[in-house]
């Protein structure tokens, strides 16, 4: 089934309810329930840039987006996403019921506080599937006060916004352009670096771990993932890292020395106090946070 949302009124029934909102001079925050046809197809098309991220569910999601742009190429869906103002999304995914926290920027200060305008193929690919650990961290900040509404929770969504803004800015910014002679990673060399850090159970995956399986050498992995990516293969791994451990204190229930244990952490107390200064949570904060 194919929804089109490009140019619907707004007074129009769209497919979600929303749970929770907050309002701040730099953008309108929802918390989204998507009912969705299984499989689905979307256009979507606004003028502001919005900021989603996907709330995990036990049966795990799947999708991809095109950017109706030059190239029009098919990028997989991360958790989070930016969809850029002004150019219509295409999206394919397998349905259902979908929690979604959508953050729409006001265009102007977003442009003004990122710096990014122009959208090439290169950053549209980056905006499918944005992998940040701040960004995650403020995100799920940003979640809890808008559905807490507790003392204060205006100013804090306020100061979140903007911190979300630097960290997109910073985010694209550190983006390098491949230098000449630089060979980028295949698709099948980011697909297995992918499934090796999501699947892993029990050993984290060394830098070596994930040159094997790319049949390349360490130091010609950790070169060639920053310049086709953006971002650091160490960067990118302990943002998967965050990712994994919020999913699974979100949606497993499971004791935190367990949580440790599957993500290669030698004790509970190691991975309280990455969590931490991830997130400025423990783990048992975080889990509290979320009832």
């Amino acid at each position: 089934m194919m929804i089109d949302l490009r140019d619907t009124p707004n007074c129009v029934v769209r497919p979600w309810a929303v749970l929770a909102w907050m309002d701040s001079p730099a953008a309108w925050i929802e918390l989204r329930r998507y009912d969705l046809p299984r499989p689905n197809e979307m256009w979507e098309l606004d003028d502001a840039p919005i900021l989603s991220i996907t709330m995990p569910r036990a049966e795990g999601t799947e999708g991809e987006v095109m950017f109706d742009s030059g190239d029009r190429r098919h990028h997989r869906v991360g958790r989070m996403m930016l969809r850029p103002a002004g150019i219509a999304m295409h999206s394919r995914g397998d349905g259902g019921v979908l929690d979604i926290l959508t953050c729409r920027f006001d265009p102007v200060l977003f442009a003004e506080a990122t710096g990014l305008s122009d959208w090439d193929s290169r950053l549209l690919g980056q905006c499918a599937a944005l992998t940040s650990a701040p960004i995650l961290s403020l995100a799920e900040k940003l979640r809890h006060e808008t559905v807490t509404r507790d003392f204060g929770s205006d100013m804090a969504v306020e100061a979140l916004v903007r911190l979300l803004l630097i960290e997109i800015g910073r985010m694209f910014r550190s983006t390098p352009l491949r230098s000449r002679g630089q060979a980028a990673l295949a698709s099948w060399q980011i697909t297995r670096v992918e499934e090796a850090l999501r699947n892993s159970d029990g050993a984290w995956p060394t830098t070596e771990d994930l040159a094997v399986l790319c049949r390349i050498s360490r130091s010609h992995l950790s070169r060639s993932f920053a310049a086709t990516t953006g971002r650091s293969l160490a960067d990118h791994a302990a943002a998967i890292r965050l990712e994994r451990a919020q999913d699974m204190i979100r949606l497993d229930k499971l004791p935190m020395a367990r949580i440790a244990e599957t993500l290669g952490f030698a004790t509970a107390s190691a991975f309280s106090a990455t969590f931490r200064r991830a997130t400025g949570y423990t783990p048992r904060q975080f889990r509290q946070s979320l009832s």
